[in-house]
């Protein structure tokens, strides 16, 4: 049998994790479904209610009083355009009382009703509850990848000192040279790797033994303690490393914390937690000031998550998977294709998992429900004076569909029901166009990791060594279940938005500028 071609071997292991991923995929559908059913029968219940306009006078009941035979006057019947005389009005007899008749309400075309709104002001948009959706906590997500990393740092080095441990004349019957790997190493990498986990780890045994009264100042000392440890840890294994290794390798060793201070100062939250805040509200207004103060802030924390998921996926691949390889013998022979497959995999699989749980589908709604407040402006290239009368932009004014303003000499159109963004902030033309469906951005990402699974599973086919096929197989049952929660998050988003815009029609009375 040959150590570098596998006959069987890549069908047997692709026929496994496929039906997984089917299983997954199924469930994740079925389970999907069930959630958003109350979900769209409350949306088609609130649509009702919606489209009920007070200013339209239902019919009233058919009377139930006794009428007096032959009298025309009296038999119930009303002429053509009149209204239905209300029941407490009349007795027994079919005669009126003496209760003076309220006159009826004029007819009111639906331009005039249109007309109406429009000088009121814009018409709020409506929301419709987001679904629960079980997110993992932070000490289950933390353990996971913790996992990942640990099962990753040793697959590379399983790339870098393996052995052909099944030959007969073999002098060794370990699958590695684990005299070759640098203690000291292996500890600086568990020390970065498992610092969020040991924070969340002492956090739960204080919880277990400790009053709630008391955790605010135990959070504080945990803090405090981890930090101490980390790196205590970090700065003894780094004397033994220069001891060793040359300055360049020192440099290689220490370069993210460079990015980590131009990132995020000299902060330690960011080192030692995830995400240290609560989740952002939404608060429903129809001060345009105080909407772009909600979208500055939803913007900016949807940029320090977007910090933290680049820099601590590529920390994670960083010190997993290329720390090692820099840190090999000079006269160790490793294959460098098989080593940056490993750390590309690495760093897409850790990227995948912090997508889905910073940037949720339940976390996209509440700036999803602050971009449809805001709005959005397009220029107006159409130099005629035609249409709508054209305004100085107002920053305390909400705008209508169709509404014109200028600024700065250049003329705006308002493209959306209701708009209170400002017309040349491209920051508010970005927000608008990322989170007005946020099932799109859903969908992307679940795109990359369907792409990146597929390209996995089309490497078990090709004829690889041994370890590198151990390596994608691992790293596809761990991929698979970010894979699950990203197609959950996206079918559970994409009905839930698909009934908005629903509610969005019906209820829309501008009309679309051409």
């Amino acid at each position: 049998m040959s150590c570098n071609e596998n006959e069987s071997g890549p069908f047997v292991v692709f026929f496994l994790p496929a039906v997984v991923g089917c299983l997954t995929i199924l469930l994740a559908r079925r389970w999907a479904n069930s959630q958003v059913s109350n979900t769209s029968s409350t949306a088609v219940s609130r649509r009702r209610k919606i489209i009920k306009d007070p200013l339209v006078k239902r019919p009233l009941p058919p009377l139930a009083c006794k009428m007096m035979t032959g009298s025309k006057k009296a038999s119930g019947v009303n002429k053509k355009g009149s209204f239905p005389v209300p029941d407490e009005e009349m007795n027994g007899n079919g005669k009126r009382l003496g209760r003076p008749a309220r006159s009826p309400p004029a007819t009111l075309p639906n331009v005039g009703l249109t007309d109406m709104k429009l000088a009121d002001g814009p018409v709020a948009p409506k929301h419709i509850p987001f679904p629960y959706i079980p997110q993992d906590g932070t000490f289950l997500f933390e353990a996971m990848t913790f996992v990942f990393t640990v099962v990753a740092t040793g697959l590379q080095f399983l790339n870098l000192y393996r052995t052909a441990w099944w030959l007969p004349h073999s002098y060794t019957n370990q699958a590695m040279n684990f005299y070759l790997i640098d203690a000291h190493l292996v500890t600086f990498i568990g020390a970065i790797i498992g610092r969020k986990f040991f924070l969340c780890l002492s956090l739960a045994i204080l919880r277990g033994l400790l009053a709630p009264k008391l955790m605010p100042h135990a959070y504080i000392a945990a803090k405090m303690f981890v930090l101490g440890v980390v790196l205590g840890v970090l700065t003894w294994c780094t004397y033994f490393i220069v001891l060793k290794y040359p300055l360049v390798k020192i440099f290689y060793l220490c370069y993210p914390a460079v990015i980590y201070f131009l990132l995020f100062g000299f902060h330690a939250s960011p080192f030692l937690e995830l995400n240290n805040g609560d989740p952002p509200l939404h608060c429903c207004t129809h001060d345009a000031a105080q909407i772009r103060t909600e979208v500055e802030a939803l913007r900016q924390d949807f940029n320090v998550r977007m910090k933290k998921i680049i820099f601590n996926s590529v920390v994670g691949a960083y010190y997993s998977s290329f720390i090692p390889c820099c840190f090999a013998q000079s006269y160790l022979y490793y294959e460098v294709y098989a080593a940056s497959q490993q750390t590309a995999f690495v760093w897409a699989g850790l990227f995948a998992r912090y997508v889905s749980q910073l940037v949720s589908a339940t976390y996209c709604d509440v700036p999803h429900r602050a971009a449809l407040h805001l709005g959005r402006w397009k220029p107006d290239h159409n130099s005629s004076t035609e249409g709508n009368e054209v305004l100085p932009w107002c920053e305390n004014r909400m705008w209508s569909r169709g509404a014109r303003v200028t600024l700065n000499g250049r003329v705006y159109v308002a493209n959306t029901p209701t708009v209170a963004a400002e017309p040349a902030s491209v920051v508010h033309c970005r927000f608008h166009t990322v989170f007005a469906n946020p099932s799109l951005l859903l969908c992307g990402m679940l795109c990359l990791q369907l792409s990146l699974i597929v390209l996995q599973l089309c490497l078990l086919f090709s004829s690889i060594q041994w370890h590198n096929f151990l390596a994608i197989v691992i790293l596809l049952f761990i991929n698979y279940y970010t894979l699950f929660k990203m197609v959950r998050d996206y079918l559970v988003a994409w009905k839930v938005y698909k009934a908005e815009n629903m509610i969005q029609d019906k209820n829309g009375l501008h009309p679309v500028p051409n």
